[in-house]
């Protein structure tokens, strides 16, 4: 497989790790819907979600980056980036 194709973080596969780990419908997690404000993420849970990103995409998120996992839009690019860049 390419480096490239490693790279690839599909959006659907990330909406339903996040909607697992929330404990929400997967349909909740929209692509805007902000974690904290629309989705009543506390920081606890949202450094649970950050580990199993770690988890499955083998990358690492520094703490201070947790709080810039605001949407699933905005966990895609920083995702996709991360894997991306180890590749």
């Amino acid at each position: 497989m390419s480096g490239n194709q490693q790279a690839r973080v599909d959006l659907e596969d990330l909406r339903a790790l996040i909607a697992e780990e929330l404990e929400l419908p997967v349909d909740e997690v929209t692509d805007k819907a902000h974690l904290k404000n629309d989705l009543d993420v506390d920081s606890l849970t949202a450094m649970e979600v950050a580990v199993q990103l770690e988890k499955k995409y083998r990358i690492k998120i520094a703490e201070e980056e947790i709080p810039l996992l605001t949407s699933l839009e905005i966990i895609h690019e920083i995702v996709s980036a991360k894997t991306a860049a180890a590749s």
